[in-house]
C-alpha cells in the first residue's frame, strides 16, 4: 500500500513537472510572439508615418509647381512661393526683403508674422545684404535670447536674382528645438525652382521657348491624367468587385447551361413517372412508387430550379454592369441624358458590398440632355455616391436629385452623414489628401473627378456641416432644347 501510494505521488510529481514545463514553453512562446507583434507594429507605424511624409513632400511639389508656371508676376510668385515654404516648415515668420548692391532698397513684404515680439528691425540687421552672389543654400541662425521670447528661435534665409541689379530674400523664423534639415533640403529644390521661374518671367526670349515646352507639359499631364482617371477607375470596380471571381462569365454560362438541361429533362421524367404509375394495376407497386421522394419533390425541384435560373441572371446582370464600367468608351463626347447616367450609377453601385441603405431619387420628367463623355461622369457620380454611402455607414438617408437650373442641369448627391469638418473642406479636393484609413483610399477620387466634370466645362461644388451631412453639387451646361429653351423663357 506504501509503495502504491509513493508511485502515485511519483506519477503526480513527473505529472507537474510536464505541466511546468508547458505551461514555461508557452510563456517563451507567447512572449516571443509579444515581442514579434510589437516590433511589427512598431514597422507599421514607422511605414504609415513614412507615407504621409512623402505625402505632404507630393503635395508640396505640386502646389509649388502649380505656383511657378502660373504666376503672372515676380512679386505674386516670390510670395505665394514663400507663403507654401513657410506652410510647409511651420514658420511662425516669413518675409521677402530685397537690396541693391548691399543696401536694402525697399519695404520688406510680410507673409505670416505670429510672433509679435519680434522687432522687423532686429530681423533686417541679420541679414547680409552685402554678400556677393546667390547663396548654395539656406542659411540658418539661432537667435539670441534677447530676440525671441521663444527657447529656441532659429532664422532661415536664402537670397536670388528678383531683377536685373535687384536680389530678393526669403526670411523665415521658426520656433523649434532643432531644426528638420531633411525639409531644408526638399526647400533647396523649391528655391531652384523659384531661381528658374523668375529667369523665365525677366527673359522675353526664354518665355517663348517655354511656352512651347508648356504646350508639351500640358499634354503630358493631360495623359498623366488619363491614365490616373484609369487607376481610380480600377481602383473603384476592384472595391466593387471584391466579391465576384475572376472570369465569372465562364462558370455561369455552364451552371446556367447545365440547370436548364435538369429543368428540361428532369422535370418531363417525374411527370413521365408519374403518369407509368397510373397504368400499373399492381397495387403494392404503385404504392412503392408513390412513397418514393422524387415524385413527391417534384414541386420543390422546379422551384429550386428555377430559384437558381433567377440568381444566375442576376450574376450575368452584374458582371455585365462592372464590364460596362471598366471599358473606359475612349473619349467621345455625345449627348447624355444625366437621369439615365444617374439610374446606371446607382445600379452599379448597388453592387458594393458597403451598400446597405436606400437611396432616394428624384429625376426630371424630361431628357436632361449634356454634351459629355458618359463614361467618365458615370464615374464621378459612382465616386459620390459611394463616399455618400460611407458616410451614412451608421445612419442618415442618401437622396440623389436632377434640377435645371438657367443653362445648367444640376446633380445634388445629399446624404445625412457625418459631414466633413472646416479645416478639411477646402482640401477634399487637392489630389492625396483623404480621411480613409491606410488602404481604404488613395486620396485621388475627388481631385480626377474635379478635373473630370472642370473639363466638361462645369463644376463641382460641396457643402457640408460637421454631423450634419455633406452635399455634392455638379453642374453640366445643357444641350439646348425645345424644352429647354421654353423653361428659360
Amino acid at each position: 500500500m506504501q509503495r502504491s501510494l509513493e508511485q502515485e505521488v511519483a506519477h503526480l510529481k513527473r505529472r507537474l513537472e510536464r505541466e511546468k514545463k508547458a505551461r514555461e514553453s508557452a510563456e517563451q512562446l507567447l512572449d516571443d510572439y509579444a515581442k514579434k507583434t510589437f516590433i511589427a507594429n512598431e514597422k507599421l507605424r514607422d511605414a504609415v508615418a513614412e507615407v504621409e511624409h512623402k505625402q505632404q513632400e507630393i503635395e508640396f511639389f505640386v502646389k509649388s509647381t502649380t505656383q511657378s508656371t502660373t504666376a503672372e508676376n515676380n512679386q505674386t510668385l516670390v510670395e505665394s512661393l514663400l507663403e507654401l515654404s513657410a506652410t510647409f516648415i511651420d514658420a511662425k515668420f516669413a518675409a521677402s526683403f530685397y537690396s541693391k548692391n548691399g543696401i536694402q532698397c525697399a519695404s520688406p513684404s510680410i507673409i505670416i508674422n505670429s510672433l509679435n515680439s519680434i522687432a522687423i528691425s532686429s530681423v533686417e540687421e541679420l541679414i547680409p545684404f552685402d554678400i556677393d552672389g546667390p547663396l548654395p543654400n539656406w542659411c540658418i541662425q539661432e537667435l539670441a535670447p534677447s530676440i525671441s521670447s521663444a527657447e529656441s528661435t532659429w532664422l532661415v534665409y536664402l537670397n536670388f536674382k528678383y531683377v536685373d541689379g535687384v536680389d530678393g530674400w526669403l526670411v523665415m523664423l521658426i520656433d523649434s528645438p532643432t531644426i528638420d534639415e531633411e525639409k531644408l533640403y526638399i526647400l533647396d529644390s523649391h528655391i531652384a525652382q523659384l531661381r528658374h521661374s523668375l529667369e523665365k518671367l525677366n527673359n522675353d526670349v526664354l518665355r517663348k521657348n517655354e511656352s512651347k515646352k508648356a504646350v508639351t507639359l500640358k499634354d503630358e499631364l493631360s495623359e498623366a491624367r488619363k491614365q490616373l482617371t484609369m487607376a481610380d477607375r480600377m481602383s473603384s470596380l476592384g472595391i466593387l468587385a471584391s466579391g465576384v471571381a475572376h472570369e465569372i462569365n465562364n462558370p455561369l454560362a455552364f451552371i446556367s447551361a447545365n440547370n436548364k438541361y435538369l429543368k428540361h429533362a428532369l422535370l418531363p421524367a417525374i411527370a413521365e413517372l408519374r403518369n407509368l404509375v397510373l397504368t400499373i394495376d399492381d397495387l403494392a407497386i404503385r404504392e412503392s412508387i408513390l412513397e418514393n421522394n422524387l415524385l413527391s419533390l417534384e414541386d420543390a425541384i422546379g422551384e429550386v430550379l428555377q430559384d437558381n435560373m433567377e440568381g444566375l441572371e442576376r450574376l450575368s446582370k452584374i458582371s455585365d454592369s462592372l464590364r460596362t464600367f471598366v471599358h473606359t468608351g475612349g473619349q467621345q463626347f455625345s449627348k447624355v441624358d444625366l437621369n439615365q447616367v444617374v439610374k446606371k450609377s446607382l445600379k452599379v453601385a448597388s453592387f458594393s458590398k458597403e451598400y446597405r441603405q436606400a437611396v432616394d431619387v428624384v429625376l426630371l420628367e424630361h431628357e436632361a440632355l449634356v454634351q459629355a463623355n458618359s463614361g467618365e461622369i458615370e464615374q464621378v457620380l459612382l465616386n459620390i455616391i459611394i463616399n455618400a454611402i460611407h458616410a451614412t455607414k451608421e445612419g442618415g438617408a442618401v437622396c440623389i436629385t436632377v434640377l435645371s437650373e438657367g443653362k445648367y442641369f444640376l446633380v445634388n448627391v445629399k446624404d445625412e452623414g457625418i459631414g466633413i469638418c472646416e479645416e478639411n473642406l477646402s482640401k477634399i479636393f487637392s489630389p492625396f489628401f483623404t480621411t480613409k484609413a491606410v488602404g481604404q483610399g488613395t486620396g485621388l477620387g475627388l481631385a480626377i473627378s474635379k478635373n473630370i466634370i472642370e473639363a466638361h466645362g462645369g463644376s463641382l461644388e460641396v457643402e457640408s456641416k460637421l454631423g450634419q451631412g455633406t452635399c455634392f453639387t455638379i453642374a453640366l451646361p445643357k444641350v439646348m432644347t425645345a424644352v429647354n429653351a421654353e423653361a428659360m423663357e
